[in-house]
């Protein structure tokens, strides 16, 4: 018999009954978040966290603060400033935080959200890494800082086609985005003026790889409409990632055949697609490429004659 698998209310005490619930059944000697979300299919730690605060606080309120296995913050970190701070305290702190969030990585905005310091005070001990490293946690994949220009703009066009528009700079730290807002700061200075540089990217005509404009005077936003050029590279079978923006671009993002977008619908993925045929004389063009979503393009090809 199929059944829905979730609580009728949720209700403080109802939540604290689950969690007594799983506590119950969980032969461990505690309960992290990540264990409960792992056996309970009623209710997400999300919302534990919402009703209580913390995890911590939801064991307390259950009585089962003993099962509680992070780490408890000390009344020095509490009263002290960060300077103060011993080089363990803050790696203890670091282990705190990722224990209370039950996740596999941790990025800056989990930890200032949930720490008695700040991510600027533990970078500036050892850097937001290296601190990391040595609490045994593992970076975000947005933490990579040896990008270089082309991959940064590349990645920001992926995500420009998935937004279907210009991204916030906070929508460059979640997927699918693999570079963070940070990191662009770091280079240009402002999230604006990486953009305006994008748009110069976008609008270049060369095949080479893009100059670091981080100095240069960028044209407004607007320029992104700018005059396309034939690429010289016309024989190419492969779209390189430049123009297969620009045709996104000018098709609004959209499959042109089902008008379907990654914008507004998950799981969409959009192909530069050749509307004549490579293997029938068709160039690497602008003009002779088209926007399809993947389930379009499935099975488009040359047929035997």
């Amino acid at each position: 018999m199929f059944e829905i698998n979730f609580l009728h209310d949720y209700t403080d005490e109802s939540l604290l009954d689950e969690i007594r619930s799983v506590a119950a059944g969980h032969s461990g000697s505690s309960l992290s978040a990540k264990t409960f979300a792992e056996l309970s299919g009623k209710v997400s730690v999300s919302t534990i966290r919402r009703h209580f605060g913390t995890w911590r606080d939801a064991l307390s309120k259950a009585g089962l603060e003993h099962l509680y296995s992070g780490r408890i913050v000390s009344e020095k970190m509490k009263i002290q400033p960060a300077k103060r701070l011993s080089d363990d305290d803050i790696i203890a702190e670091l282990k705190r935080v990722y224990a209370i969030l039950g996740t596999n990585t941790m990025n800056r905005a989990q930890f200032n959200a949930h720490s008695v310091t700040s991510y600027e005070a533990v970078r500036s001990r050892f850097g937001w890494n290296e601190a990391l490293k040595l609490a045994q946690i593992t970076p975000a994949p947005t933490a990579n800082r040896k990008w270089t220009v082309e991959q940064c703009f590349e990645n920001l066009a992926v995500v420009w086609t998935h937004c279907g528009r210009p991204p916030a700079y906070r929508e460059m730290f979640n997927p699918p985005s693999i570079i963070s807002g940070k990191a662009y700061e770091g280079r240009w200075g402002t999230w604006r003026t990486a953009l305006r540089a994008f748009v110069v990217w976008a609008n270049s005509d060369s095949d080479l790889s893009a100059p670091d404009l981080a100095g240069a005077s960028p044209p407004p936003l607007e320029a992104i409409d700018g005059p396309v050029v034939k690429p010289a590279a016309e024989n190419n079978r492969q779209v390189g990632q430049r123009m297969r923006f620009r045709v996104f671009q000018r098709d609004r993002f959209r499959c042109v055949a089902c008008g379907r977008s990654p914008a507004t619908q998950l799981n969409i993925i959009l192909h530069a697609d050749h509307i004549n045929p490579v293997a029938l004389g068709g160039k690497t063009v602008i003009e002779n490429l088209q926007t399809l979503c993947e389930s379009c393009n499935l099975g488009k090809g040359v047929l035997p004659g």
